[in-house]
């Protein structure tokens, strides 16, 4: 069996990104633009934070998808070979939660 260990970094890393910048921004920048000196300065600081965040996002769903994808196709034959009942089909519950996350 391949270790996948390149397919294992995508996945993690990329799902890291994906949400710990999120989370980073939903936390601390919109709480930091709070302090500007107007509401329309405000909406200008945050729509810039996450108007530079997104093409990072972009990327480290882009890179998450690429590691799932190999994951997937790593331990695909094994996964043909075990015995139904003892089947749980990740491709699945990634393909469900990834297509309900991105809309």
């Amino acid at each position: 069996m391949a270790r996948a260990t390149l397919a294992h970094l995508l996945h993690d890393v990329g799902l890291a990104a994906w949400f710990g910048g999120t989370l980073a921004n939903a936390v601390a920048l919109n709480e930091a633009s709070s302090n500007a000196d107007t509401a329309a300065s405000t909406g200008a600081v945050t729509n810039e934070g996450w108007d530079r965040w997104t093409p990072v996002n972009a990327a480290a769903i882009g890179v998450h998808l690429a590691g799932a994808t190999a994951l997937l196709k790593n331990d695909y034959g094994r996964l043909k070979a075990q015995d139904a009942s003892e089947q749980f089909r990740p491709e699945e519950v990634t393909r469900g939660v990834v297509s309900r996350i991105i809309g």
